[in-house]
């Protein structure tokens, strides 16, 4: 069974999110290195920033996508709810 197109979104997003994070932490541990020459540090600094905020802006989608996966699953168990209650009002209606 395939999962939905917004499961795959949020693994994708998973995904992306975990790669940024490595590349954070090399991006950091490079700058550390005292032999970086300054242009190159500067160089390294400045992506580092592009790249943190690239960071949030996944994470935001990751959350609002978490709240809107969560609504589906909350429709789905008030549909599994309401065919339960009228199978339930069936049966004792009918005498079954």
């Amino acid at each position: 069974m395939e999962p939905c197109p917004l499961q795959k979104e949020i693994q994708t997003t998973n995904d992306t999110i975990a790669a940024l994070r490595e590349r954070v932490r090399r991006m950091e541990r490079n700058l550390n290195d005292p032999t970086l020459p300054e242009e190159r540090r500067r160089e390294l600094s400045l992506e580092l920033k592009e790249i943190a905020k690239l960071l949030e802006t996944n994470e935001e989608q990751l959350k609002k996508m978490h709240k809107e996966n969560s609504k589906s699953f909350a429709v789905a168990a008030c549909l599994f709810f309401i065919c339960f209650l009228v199978y339930g009002l069936y049966v004792l209606v009918n005498g079954v």
